[in-house]
């Protein structure tokens, strides 16, 4: 499971070494939106904030309310990854047609080049699924 923050840590934690986060997205069957990330990876030093985006499009004729699933692989890494900022903390309205950017930020714990078991880690993979929401009321959605 990736790991929630408030804020990155402080300059002095940033290491030199690097790590390649690769982002992927899916959509369910049920969910009639285009998704993916805009970019395909990003090299970032551990403990050094990143940003990504991820579009989703609408392509049904009625307003659709999604939610977002995640994980990373290597899956022993989850406790290394943390968000600070993500659409997936919130479901996500689209109405017929509308596109929509979807940030991501995040940064991966400069511990990560203190774990022996790590150190021949080079690229992390994020992964987000959207999924049609149960509960389809727009008002339930959570205030951004």
């Amino acid at each position: 499971t990736t790991q929630t923050a408030v804020a990155a840590p402080p300059a002095s934690a940033v290491r030199d070494r690097t790590i390649t986060v690769r982002f992927n997205g899916d959509v369910d069957g049920g969910l009639a939106w285009e998704f993916g990330p805009t970019q395909k990876a990003v090299t970032i030093k551990l403990g050094e904030v990143g940003e990504t985006h991820y579009r989703a499009k609408n392509i049904s004729n009625k307003t659709l309310v999604g939610t977002a699933t995640y994980n990373v692989t290597p899956d022993t890494l989850g406790v290394y990854f943390h968000k600070i900022q993500c659409f997936c903390f919130e479901r996500q309205v689209l109405k017929p047609g509308e596109a929509m950017d979807l940030p991501v930020t995040f940064y991966v714990d400069p511990g990560l080049a203190d774990d022996p078991t790590t150190k021949d880690v080079t690229e992390i993979t994020l992964s987000y699924s959207f999924f049609l929401a149960s509960d389809q009321t727009p008002v339930n959605v959570l205030p951004k």
